[in-house]
């Protein structure tokens, strides 16, 4: 009985040590959530903005080169039946615009973490990715994978699925210099023709409970909002011209894109790994009440036999 004894002691407090350290780490992913949401709902702001300035940029230059052909706008369609190349000669944002007559390639850059103790962080991602993989097997279509985490990365490499880059060790509270390679390589891989649409696949954090998973379209960019017959608003003056300001903007706002989910895909990896941990420091809890409870038992059982044996003994004397 005192093994016994000894053991459930040796049992509590291992337990309650594993939970002072699960508890340790909810107390620092909070901290890390805090900065994230911070940065990602003020990153939020920031690329609405340039959301909004690309949209009116490119809404007044279409047209002006409109209104030098025609003043009748009706006769045109929507945003996707514009030739972009016929209003700019801007290489590169052509290449950004509009999207290619045919899709031989499709990348998907996919953002995991680097470490487990998250949750079903990563393996939310990974399965639905899974999932996406298939039915574009299913359709023979090209897939070119774009890992940015060390988990997604090695799971897929060993399905032997094509990882035509990877990139590990995002900091817990990402900086755009810091991801800029990434970034970089994105966009540069899309123009080298590497593959023709790519859509950024991550976890978005809706809140501390609760997340979800998005699959959204990068490039070509279509998040925009074109006006055939949107002028420049008189707050916004141009230097030296619109097509300059375009050229440095609209690339700008690829990438933006590119960080925001990157950004936002880490602040939901702090959620739920708070979440994870919280949910363990709760277990330890449980288990050392119930080993507690046990111990108790034992002892009561322990004392009661002692107490029996002694009063055996002094009946044997009398």
């Amino acid at each position: 009985m005192a093994e016994s004894l000894l053991e459930l002691k040796k049992k509590i407090a291992s337990i309650q040590k594993t939970g002072q350290i699960t508890e340790a780490m909810r107390m620092v992913s909070g901290v890390k959530l805090n900065r994230t949401e911070k940065l990602d709902q003020e990153y939020t702001i920031y690329n609405d903005k340039v959301r909004a300035t690309v949209s009116h940029l490119m809404s007044s230059q279409i047209v002006n080169q409109l209104g030098k052909e025609t003043n009748e706008y009706s006769e045109f369609g929507s945003q996707s039946n514009i030739d972009y190349s016929s209003f700019f000669d801007l290489g590169t944002l052509v290449s950004l615009v509009q999207p290619r007559k045919e899709i031989k390639s499709t990348g998907y850059l996919v953002i995991s973490g680097d470490r487990g103790l998250v949750g079903s962080y990563n393996s939310q991602v990974i399965k639905n990715m899974m999932s996406i993989f298939k039915d574009a097997d299913a359709q023979n279509k090209d897939v070119k994978i774009l890992a940015v985490g060390s988990v997604a990365a090695q799971f897929f490499k060993k399905q032997n699925l094509n990882v035509v880059y990877e990139y590990s060790g995002v900091s817990d509270v990402p900086t755009y210099n810091e991801v800029r390679d990434i970034v970089q390589t994105a966009v540069k891989m899309y123009l080298n023709g590497v593959y023709d649409e790519l859509f950024v696949c991550y976890t978005h954090h809706v809140n501390t409970l609760t997340s979800a998973f998005r699959v959204e379209s990068m490039l070509p960019i279509s998040d925009i909002d074109i006006n055939h017959k949107e002028t420049m608003p008189k707050d916004y003056i141009i230097e030296p011209d619109i097509d300059s300001v375009l050229k440095t903007v609209l690339p700008q706002f690829a990438k933006s894109m590119i960080f925001g989910a990157i950004l936002d895909a880490k602040t939901a990896e702090h959620a739920s790994s708070m979440t994870a941990m919280q949910s363990a420091s709760q277990n330890a809890d449980d288990v050392v009440s119930g080993l507690k409870t046990k111990l108790n038992r034992a002892r009561q059982a322990q004392i009661t036999t002692e107490i029996t044996e002694i009063i055996g003994g002094a009946n044997a004397l009398e």
